[in-house]
């Protein structure tokens, strides 16, 4: 299994982004990004999260994806779709209450528009990523409260890292 990448497209009014392979922390300045300027954007009313081709995915790219949901719920007032057909990703979701934020689908879903690979940036820095990992687990426990015990120790020690800010 490689490194993960990530893609995206439009079609129609909706941005579709696809993560394959394995989806790590490492991605998560090139992810972030992307949302960051995909919310700040209004020609659009839907995102669809495409994990078809996902090996694995940790808990930062998972907060991150959560972004997307709660973003859609407040700008669009409906779940977004996440698609995903790995009994391991699926379990994962299950796990930390994807099923309650997101519609999620055991399908691929056919793409005929060409995907665009998302720009990877420089390396952030270690406090960016220090920051980006520590808002997505933030994002992650507030699901929750069971969510909330299993993130408490990572927030702490990132709260640490980042000053004793939150």
């Amino acid at each position: 299994m490689g490194s993960g990448t990530a893609f995206y497209v439009k079609q129609g009014a909706t941005y579709i982004l696809k993560l394959n392979g394995d989806v790590r922390y490492t991605m998560s300045c090139a992810l972030g990004d992307f949302l960051n300027g995909l919310f700040a954007q209004t020609d659009y009313d839907d995102i669809v999260v495409d994990l078809t081709d996902a090996h694995s995915i940790d808990s930062t790219s998972l907060g991150l994806l959560a972004r997307i949901a709660n973003f859609s719920r407040q700008h669009f007032a409906h779940k977004t779709t996440l698609l995903s057909t790995n009994p391991d990703v699926n379990q994962i979701l299950d796990n930390l209450g994807f099923y309650e934020i997101f519609n999620i689908r055991d399908t691929g879903e056919t793409i005929s528009a060409t995907l665009r690979q998302l720009a990877i940036p420089d390396p952030c820095d270690k406090d960016t990523l220090t920051r980006i990992v520590y808002e997505a687990h933030r994002t992650l426990s507030e699901l929750n409260p069971s969510n909330q015990e299993t993130f408490k120790g990572v927030l702490d020690s990132l709260r640490s890292k980042l000053g004793g800010g939150s």
